[in-house]
């Protein structure tokens, strides 16, 4: 059932993708491989640097620069810190009442990094300009690149239907991916309200999203799970043991589908390579 459900997750995760990325560039099948293969390098090499898999696998799927492919990467970025702030704020009111004002607290410390978004990339182009103008040819070409990036967000501003339905889709994909918490827990014989399972998952989602982690988020993800279900009342082992089993599983669903959509992906490459010869 976790993994059906990962798989749903996965594919919500390829629809956000697709609507991120300008019309007829991918299909939602191929977006939902790209996903699935960036997912695992980011889990896996060290230091969130695989990150930096998802605009490579954009470059090579879609023909687009890999400067745009990293403003892609920001807004799914942005969007996961919207999701996990209404979430987690729906979480927190459910679980201490209407009069929490944590729950404000927390939805605008997520919400107000995706607000700031299109601000910051074009302080940073500014930057960029002024800092890299000045050193000549590869100077200017590293000031391009940031103006791409920022061109790419520019872009998704200006298609308002298509960025509503990738915050809804990530809404949705988030809540799929409470549901692979609750039914891992409920398979370790702990089943508790689905509110406890989202307010604990989401501190632990945002403990995941920090690069001070080797490989797999190992450690960073235990402490922040371990924190959040404590501090909801759950046993510190049982917070500990439960942390540490939902996360390996975790990793081998993104090992597993991961490397699936690396296969397939280098598969559609080469049956795409005569297709290109011939045109």
């Amino acid at each position: 059932m976790a993994a059906a459900m990962s798989v749903a997750f996965l594919s919500a995760r390829g629809l956000r993708l697709l609507l991120l990325v300008e019309r007829g560039l991918l299909t939602w099948p191929r977006a939902t491989l790209v996903a699935a293969a960036a997912q695992a390098a980011a889990l896996f090499v060290p230091a969130r640097t695989g990150e930096l898999a998802l605009p490579l696998l954009l470059a090579r799927t879609t023909g687009r620069s890999f400067s745009a492919g990293v403003g892609t990467l920001l807004a799914t970025r942005a969007l996961d810190l919207t999701s996990l702030g209404v979430w987690s704020g729906a979480a927190v009111l459910a679980v201490r009442g209407f009069r929490e004002p944590l729950a404000i607290g927390v939805s605008l410390a997520l919400f107000l990094p995706s607000l700031l978004l299109p601000f910051t990339v074009a302080v940073a182009e500014k930057l960029a300009l002024r800092c890299f103008a000045v050193r000549g040819v590869r100077g200017r070409r590293w000031a391009r690149r940031v103006r791409r990036v920022r061109l790419e967000l520019d872009g998704l501003m200006r298609r308002p239907v298509r960025l509503i339905a990738a915050v809804v889709t990530s809404i949705v994909m988030w809540g799929l991916q409470w549901a692979v918490a609750w039914i891992l827990l409920a398979a370790m014989g702990h089943r508790w309200p689905p509110t406890t399972v989202v307010a604990g998952s989401a501190a632990a989602a945002v403990a995941n999203l920090l690069p001070f982690n080797l490989v797999g988020n190992l450690g960073t993800l235990e402490a922040g799970w371990t924190a959040a279900f404590t501090a909801l009342g759950v046993p510190l082992q049982v917070a500990a043991a439960t942390g540490v089993a939902a996360h390996l599983w975790g990793l081998i669903f993104a090992a597993l589908f991961g490397l699936a959509g690396w296969v397939a992906l280098t598969a559609l490459s080469r049956d795409d390579s005569p297709n290109r010869d011939r045109g």
